[in-house]
């Protein structure tokens, strides 16, 4: 009989999913949509290694166990938002985290807050090849 640990050994996998290629670096994504996660992730996993949550209280976890290089979090601006963008870097000062949202005139203020947390602000509807270029100067080699 065969354990699920050699199971997934044999498929490529580790106990918590897909082995990680040590060559590549490391993209977290955060969303609450799984199918924009699902897209994104797509564009970029033949470059880097990929990993995608719907779980806003699963950031933390995943930037501190698999040593994310680079984290995307899709979410409408808040306090909260902020909080937690506050958390990942004291988890890692140097850590670059692109926010995703859609602009609002009534949000300024924050709007303002978020950008001098993050690397990066990206409005929506989305251009991916800005993104994309944006993610190759934080990430080079």
């Amino acid at each position: 009989m065969v354990s699920d640990q050699e199971t997934q050994k044999r498929n490529g996998e580790h106990a918590l999913g897909p082995e990680v290629d040590e060559g590549k670096k490391t993209i977290l994504i955060f969303s609450r949509d799984l199918n924009f996660s699902f897209s994104l992730s797509a564009v970029f996993q033949d470059r880097f290694n990929v990993i995608t949550t719907t779980n806003p209280g699963m950031l933390e976890s995943f930037v501190a166990h698999y040593s994310a290089d680079l984290v995307i979090v899709d979410a409408d601006p808040s306090g909260s938002m902020i909080e937690r963008i506050g958390g990942l870097k004291g988890l890692n000062k140097d850590l670059p985290i692109i926010a995703l949202y859609v602009y609002s005139q009534k949000e300024v203020r924050l709007d303002s807050s978020i950008r001098s947390h993050v690397d990066s602000v990206f409005y929506k509807p989305l251009e991916i090849n800005a993104i994309s270029k944006r993610i190759e100067e934080l990430l080079p080699g």
